[in-house]
């Protein structure tokens, strides 16, 4: 059975199944001084809960509408009304995102050896603006993860693959705070990889609690995008 207690790990820093995805500026130069700035994930800035559900509600709608809209009008019409609506949904959604969040990729943690500065877009909660952290004051950082594992079917046998998924991140201060880090904005894989690196204070729980809203937003976006990718399909091969 599958224990959720915190525990250590003595982890490589070439280790595939854990840094495959661990790529930043500078990556390949670390040295004991380094002072590494890492930026936010911009096509995964996430709006709020209501707000992700309403444009994906919007989009499978329109999806939806093309179904009546191919009998009842000229299919090049409905094509055109469906792919420009479709277009105007993304649009919007990406003016709500850079209204709340900038344009393009921005500084969201600068780790070094003795200090962690967290920008407030870095935090799930976005208050108290940039904070500059001493490693001495650090209690414990805590990761939750599980493993993925699938067989790879090769010539001669079966091969398994197994990664880690990271889900969330908390910083514990010695003063009882605690600061968690937006998986939506952060490269969590990428701060793992600096504090290994940099010996910082490491815990682990395997459990993916904490990360199921995240996983729940990317699941409502895909979904999304195969109602858009279906009502296309259907459109184009009756357009055709």
């Amino acid at each position: 059975m599958r224990s959720i207690a915190k525990h250590s790990l003595d982890l490589d820093l070439t280790d595939k199944d854990w840094f495959r995805y661990a790529s930043f500026q500078g990556k390949s130069s670390l040295q004991a001084d380094s002072v590494t700035r890492l930026q936010s994930l911009p096509a995964l800035a996430v709006l709020s809960g209501w707000a992700e559900v309403f444009f994906a509600l919007l989009v499978m709608a329109i999806a939806l509408s093309s179904l009546y809209l191919v009998e009842h009008y000229p299919r090049g019409i409905t094509f055109l009304i469906c792919l420009g609506s479709f277009l105007a949904v993304f649009i919007i959604k990406r003016l709500v995102t850079i209204k709340k969040y900038g344009f393009g990729s921005k500084k969201v943690m600068t780790i070094s050896q003795n200090h962690i500065e967290i920008e407030e877009l870095a935090k799930k909660v976005k208050k108290g603006g940039s904070e500059l952290i001493n490693k001495n004051d650090i209690s414990e950082v805590v990761f939750n993860y599980t493993y993925i594992r699938k067989n790879k079917h090769r010539v001669g046998g079966v091969a398994n693959k197994t990664r880690a998924v990271l889900h969330t991140c908390d910083i514990h201060l010695n003063d009882g705070k605690t600061i968690s880090l937006d998986a939506m904005r952060v490269g969590l894989f990428n701060v793992l990889y600096l504090l290994v690196f940099h010996q910082y204070p490491l815990k682990f729980r395997n459990t993916s609690a904490g990360g199921i809203g995240t996983m729940s937003i990317i699941l409502l976006r895909l979904f999304a995008l195969g109602a858009i990718g279906n009502a296309l399909i259907l459109l184009g091969n009756k357009l055709f």
